[in-house]
């Protein structure tokens, strides 16, 4: 048995090798380190106003995502789309956990309750699509505003993270049965 820490949430993984992913925040491999090789002060650093402005924007985005899955999550008609989305919420929370850690804020008290999520699992799908994307491009941006090493590393690790959140709704759709005008 190994222990491991993710660079971007600080999460540890306990398993006899790194996993591919983060099971926590979804980070890839790289930033998937031996436990004794995290930095304790990994977190504590000097934010510019834009990356101050970039970091409250992404907390109210992954809000907002967390929500809308939370909603899809809650929902009894498709078991095995629900808890994909559920799963979903937790990683949309757990970034907006780092972000404000990062900004130095508490997280907004409404990411723990549903949103509204209306229509089909289709339509529902295409819009967490979207929502993704928008993410995706987002920190994308932020991560080449960012004069900060540990933001701009943050940023692209999410950016990266959203984007295979985009493959898991593709997926999802095949198994929803949605075709790709839906």
């Amino acid at each position: 048995m190994n222990a491991f820490r993710c660079r971007i949430c600080g999460d540890a993984y306990l398993g006899s090798q790194a996993p591919s992913h983060c099971p926590f925040c979804g980070a890839h491999w790289e930033y998937i380190v031996e436990l004794a090789m995290y930095p304790e002060d990994i977190n504590r650093i000097t934010i510019t106003e834009v990356e101050r402005d970039d970091l409250a924007a992404a907390i109210q985005l992954e809000t907002g995502n967390a929500r809308f899955y939370l909603a899809l999550g809650s929902r009894t008609d498709r078991p095995e789309l629900a808890s994909a989305y559920k799963r979903l919420a937790k990683i949309e929370t757990e970034h907006c956990e780092l972000f404000a850690k990062l900004a130095g804020t508490s997280m907004p008290r409404e990411i723990r309750e549903a949103g509204t999520a209306q229509g089909d699992w289709c339509a529902s799908i295409e819009e967490s699509e979207a929502r993704e994307l928008t993410a995706m491009n987002f920190y994308a941006k932020a991560a080449l505003r960012a004069t900060n090493d540990r933001i701009r590393e943050v940023f692209s690790a999410i950016s990266a993270v959203e984007a295979d959140h985009i493959e898991v709704d593709v997926l999802l759709a095949r198994i929803a049965g949605c075709s790709p005008n839906e």
